[in-house]
């Protein structure tokens, strides 16, 4: 599954795409995109990764919560893709941490959903094995960046071109 990086970069792709400013321009909108992208990750924290947050059942609430708080269906649509991009990446990432995928179809199954077609390399959390934590994550953050970086590349300049 993807670094963080991988997540920020995918967040602020969609994001950009759909709604370029936030009402503060375009670097709070990439900020927050960025960081919407990363969020549904935060489950670590309490033990239960690629469930609930991981899951369309989780995008239809930020899309709800963020039309409340902003009463414009467009950022609130870009702020559900931006979450739907972790989603998308990790889907598409080799996932090596059982339950293996992600439960992408709550709140209609609990079954996880995984790829056969993997595009982004396993992101090790094994601190303790420098080989595999160091380089094995600097290998995966460097291909994200080759994969997701031109398509935040080609966001931004869309979003530049529509001003």
């Amino acid at each position: 599954m993807p670094s963080p990086l991988g997540h920020a970069l995918g967040g602020i792709a969609l994001g950009w795409l759909i709604a370029p400013r936030l009402g503060r321009g375009a670097a709070v909108a990439g900020v927050t995109y960025a960081a919407i992208g990363i969020a549904p990750d935060l489950d670590l924290l309490v033990g239960s990764h690629s469930t609930y947050t991981h899951s369309v059942g989780a995008v239809g609430l930020v899309f709800l919560v963020a039309l409340a708080a902003s009463r414009r269906p467009r950022v609130a649509v870009a702020i559900a893709a931006a979450w739907a991009s972790h989603l998308a990446l990790d889907w598409l990432g080799s996932d090596t941490s059982p339950p293996i995928g992600i439960m992408a179809l709550w709140p209609f199954t609990r079954e996880h959903y995984q790829s056969s077609f993997y595009v982004f390399d396993a992101v090790s959390r094994r601190y303790w094995l420098p080989d595999q934590f160091v380089w094995g994550n600097l290998r995966a953050a460097a291909k994200e960046v080759l994969i997701l970086g031109p398509l935040a590349a080609v966001s931004y300049w869309i979003m530049k071109r529509r001003n």
